[in-house]
């Protein structure tokens, strides 16, 4: 079968993603039309032939889900694949309800987009085919029903679950009640070993020798006497497997029943054949023996082959160190079984928060690798977010004997600014998690705790702080436990006036670079006013920021603002800014109308988790990743 070139509309929130969309799949034969809102969409629907539609849910007012809607009920032939974000979860599974073909998560990646665009160009494929087939014979549409039979088995990788498959089709195309299929040991003897049975066997012997099949044509796959049917499955060199059943119980086969078994014998052998080097692979020691996750030499050799196509194309990824605690206590206390259970068990939370084109690879049992394909800080930070909440949710069972902290260090560097080789990445990503492990985000137990109780935790009261006549400032109680010994994060009395400055300079500098992400900010309204200012000369800027709090009458600032009603927003002030280049908060309260006692720390784990805990609180969408 032919490859088949697809015509694709593509419905995105952003030029970006169309841009991309549409580089990618023109790069791969596809026909691209882009349309830029839902009305643009739905008259080119009206007008042109489409096979495919690649549609955001992120589009304003919910528009992306109500197209959804509209497609499927007066264009069902065209494939609907939806983008969406990580925080859409639940339109994604309304979408998945009304029949859509499958869901990217956004950012775009070039793999997941071809993906998701194949699965409905194998769709095509098969549709075209089926149609082809379907304005045959009587003998075109039984060779259909037989491939679809084969499609039981043909993307299975187990060599087990190929020949229980394969036996169960041939009984079916000649309705045959009963037989056994023999697989090749991959020992040295080679004799085929009866594998799979259907109905009774019992006068089948359990191998067959190897010796008394040389008599076997390979031009004759298929061969019926004596009331009973044999299917042989011959490779490039040898024999792979054998069937052996009862014949139909009108007679010999006929012709169409014969053409059926020839097609099943090819794709089985080639089912076979797959499976074999499949489970070849995995014996080379490309996964790790006790979890699914990918060795160190795998790992080396991905990460590898990342770096080559990140500096060809012009691309970014992102190398994730991750390290738990309270594992190795736990070996200690657990028995070889429940460490078995134990590993797989961490393996595989860590495997459900990462996305499939993702390398995990395990180190050792407190110690793991990640490679995350075209995603720079903010997407590594998502997935460490998503990884924590996984092993928390993890360390709550009981079954795991007794362990009660999976919290992880987590050190990110980000291909090509923290390094262009292996080596200096893995120094940078364990250099940061070491620095997360000794983090004041650790230190002072702040994961999970409220936002609000967070920032009286690193500010402290009237009490926890005086400032001299010099502008130094006396720490008293537990205020020194928030500052870190590098200067990440560390308390500083300021006046008022510098505020509106430091905000101006981030928000320049995150325009002049193009660098995204998000800026919160609250409690000071000239420093909503200059920061506002900048964005009105800016085209298109790529830093997404918020104002919190009651918006004020004529403020210049209103388009930027959330309006919400809490006066914790008023009495204190907030900056905090998240990037794909690193982090920055400043949270202050008023010791006098013009001075402020502020903490301010570029500690990343700080930022993230103060960052995250503000969205917690007000229901605020994730940064863009």
């Amino acid at each position: 079968m032919k490859r088949v070139s697809l015509r694709v509309l593509v419905v995105a929130a952003s030029q970006q993603e169309s841009a991309f969309a549409n580089r990618v799949l023109e790069d791969h034969g596809d026909a691209v039309a882009i349309a830029s809102e839902v009305t643009d969409a739905l008259s080119r629907l009206r007008t042109d032939t489409f096979d495919v539609a690649l549609v955001s849910l992120s589009l304003p007012r919910g528009d992306g889900l109500a197209l959804v809607h509209h497609m499927r009920a007066l264009h069902p032939d065209v494939d609907v694949i939806v983008m969406a974000l990580p925080s859409e979860l639940e339109e994604s599974a309304h979408a998945m309800a009304l029949g859509v073909l499958s869901s990217v998560m956004l950012p775009l990646t070039g793999d997941g987009l071809l993906v998701a665009v194949d699965r409905a160009r194998e769709r095509r494929v098969l549709i075209l085919e089926r149609q082809r087939l379907a304005t045959g014979e009587a003998q075109s549409r039984r060779r259909s029903a037989t491939y679809a039979r084969c499609a039981a088995f043909v993307a299975e990788t187990d060599t087990r679950a190929v020949a229980s498959r394969v036996l169960e089709t041939c009984l079916e195309e000649v309705g045959s009640q009963s037989g056994a299929i023999y697989v090749q040991d991959p020992g040295p003897a080679r004799a085929l070993v009866r594998t799979a049975t259907e109905g009774d066997v019992g006068g089948l012997p359990m191998q067959i020798d190897p010796a008394s099949l040389e008599h076997v044509d390979p031009s004759r796959v298929v061969i019926s006497e004596n009331g009973r049917a044999k299917v042989y499955l011959i490779g490039h060199t040898d024999l792979l497997a054998v069937i052996d059943m009862a014949g139909p119980s009108d007679g010999s086969l006929d012709d169409t029943q014969q053409e059926a078994l020839e097609v099943v014998a090819s794709l089985g052998t080639a089912a076979f054949s797959a499976a074999r080097k499949v489970e070849g692979i995995a014996r080379t020691g490309i996964k790790d023996p006790d979890t699914s996750a990918y060795t160190f030499a795998y790992f080396g050799d991905a990460a590898g082959r990342e770096i080559d196509r990140a500096a060809r194309h012009g691309r970014r990824f992102s190398l994730v160190t991750l390290g738990l605690e309270g594992l190795e206590e736990s070996r200690v206390r657990q028995d070889a079984s429940a460490i078995v259970h134990l590993r797989r068990a961490v393996s595989d939370a860590i495997l459900e928060a990462v996305r499939d084109s993702d390398v995990v690879a395990r180190v050792e049992d407190d110690e793991f690798y990640l490679l995350l394909p075209e995603t720079g800080l903010l997407g590594a930070l998502a997935c460490r977010r998503r990884i924590v909440a996984r092993l928390a949710r993890l360390a709550a069972d009981v079954a795991l004997g007794g362990v009660h902290a999976l919290d992880p260090a987590v050190g990110i560097a980000v291909y090509p600014g923290d390094g262009a080789d292996l080596g200096r990445l893995l120094r940078v990503s364990r250099r940061r998690a070491e620095r997360s492990r000794r983090g004041v985000w650790r230190r002072l137990g702040l994961s999970g705790v409220p936002f609000w109780d967070a920032v009286d935790r690193v500010l402290g009261s009237e009490d926890d702080a005086g400032v001299g006549r010099d502008g130094t400032v006396a720490l008293h109680g537990d205020l020194r436990e928030a500052q870190d010994d590098s200067s990440l994060a560390t308390h500083a009395a300021i006046p008022v006036t510098l505020l509106p400055h430091l905000a101006a300079a981030i928000t320049f500098d995150a325009i002049q670079h193009r660098i995204s992400g998000t800026l919160y900010l609250a409690g000071d309204g000239p420093t909503i006013s200059s920061v506002s200012h900048i964005l009105d000369a800016a085209v298109r800027p790529p830093l997404r920021v918020w104002a919190l709090g009651r918006a004020p009458v004529g403020d210049v600032a209103e388009r930027i603002r959330l309006p919400l009603e809490d006066p914790r927003l008023e009495e204190r002030v907030l900056l905090l800014a998240l990037t794909e280049i690193g982090g920055y908060a400043l949270v202050a309260r008023r010791l006098s109308r013009d001075l402020l006692l502020t903490y301010h720390a570029a500690d990343l784990d700080l930022v993230d988790g103060l960052v995250a805990a503000l969205q917690a609180a007000y229901h605020l969408q994730p940064e863009a990743a």
